[in-house]
């Protein structure tokens, strides 16, 4: 155990090290700053809401800029795409934060991050798994979603200006719409500690019509400029563990490089496959955490969302890194192949 003087709080370093390295994988992996994870888990850790938030938020902003950097070289970030959202988080996290501090008042703050959490973590990871069942396990690529009619008019909302996006691979598109979403993205942000991403991905995939690779990049640009801003606010408040973030920070630089790199071994259905199955793991975790606190008898359950919420994301990481192994075998394997034709000859 090791005492952070912030929070107050002694937090196993072990666990804490684990969880900065996932949230590296995972983040360069689905495109998301890793706040739905790090501020779930610092919560179950037994770090108090607020500090779990702030701190999240300063992990987050560091793990997405190593990880935008990286899909920047790989050309898959939409930079006016992200720039246009931005416009609308920053609002949003202010937003969030003012309610933030008025529940904290109140003495809500802790019961309405952890359902809010419970509740949005659940529904997004039923509608990934519903788009995965919807298409079918023989579905190979392609980002059409079973929004697909709702996208169409999303992007021809004629309300102007209009701006294009060739990287997105968007002719034109409203600036309302990008602005709008972005401060709903924000929103979350503030109020749940997280940079937006985990929302953010699948709203561009499945809002927008963006393929998933794309979304994944401009992703984390948007999410390392929302978790900057939301960070320093907290950070103002004293609201944020440094020593903490920085801990989880250098385990986290390591995993990013893998998760990046494994993007481009797996194709974006299977991608949105697995990110459903870590946001689910999050939501049963955080239930499991809250369901702790009714009496005495289930406290063990506290410990239990603990181990399943790292277990999960350590298993997901697992997984990741076999899929890239499995994708440059199979590559070998095709370049050998090739060969062995050229020289019969």
């Amino acid at each position: 155990m090791i005492e952070f003087p912030s929070s107050g709080d002694s937090v196993n370093l072990i666990w804490l090290v684990s969880l900065g390295l996932s949230v590296g994988i995972l983040s360069g992996f689905f495109g998301v700053g890793g706040g739905f994870l790090v501020t779930g888990g610092l919560i179950v850790l037994g770090v108090p809401e607020f500090y779990a938030v702030g701190t999240g938020l300063a992990l987050i902003t560091g793990s997405s800029t190593i990880n935008a950097l990286k899909h920047r070289k790989l050309g898959n970030v939409d930079f006016r795409l992200g720039l246009f959202m931005v416009l609308g988080s920053i609002p949003g996290v202010e937003t969030a934060k003012r309610l933030l501090l008025y529940l904290e008042t109140q003495g809500l703050e802790d019961e309405v991050i952890h359902y809010v959490y419970v509740v949005v973590l659940g529904a997004l990871a039923t509608f990934l798994l519903y788009d995965w069942v919807r298409a079918g396990r023989k579905r190979v690529g392609g980002d059409v979603g079973p929004l697909g009619p709702f996208v169409t008019k999303v992007r021809k909302f004629a309300l102007p200006p209009r701006v294009s996006l060739p990287v997105a691979g968007i002719e034109s598109i409203s600036v309302w719409v990008l602005v709008l979403l972005g401060f709903c993205i924000g929103l979350f942000a503030g109020l749940l500690g997280a940079g937006g991403g985990f929302l953010l991905m699948p709203a561009l995939v499945f809002l927008l019509g963006i393929p998933t690779i794309t979304a994944v990049g401009t992703d984390l640009f948007q999410v390392m400029i929302t978790g900057s801003f939301g960070a320093l606010t907290y950070a103002l408040d004293n609201k944020v563990d440094l020593l903490m973030a920085l801990v989880m920070l250098g385990a986290a630089s390591v995993g990013s490089q893998l998760g990046a790199v494994a993007t481009r071994a797996v194709d974006g259905s299977r991608i949105r496959f697995l990110y459903a199955l870590i946001v689910l793991a999050g939501s049963i975790s955080l239930a499991l955490d809250q369901i702790s606190e009714a009496g005495e008898s289930l406290h063990f359950l506290s410990t239990v969302s603990a181990v399943a919420l790292l277990g999960s994301a350590g298993a997901m990481c697992l997984c990741i890194a076999a899929l890239v192994v499995a994708s440059r075998m199979a590559a070998g394997s095709e370049a050998v192949a090739v060969e062995g034709h050229g020289g019969d000859g």
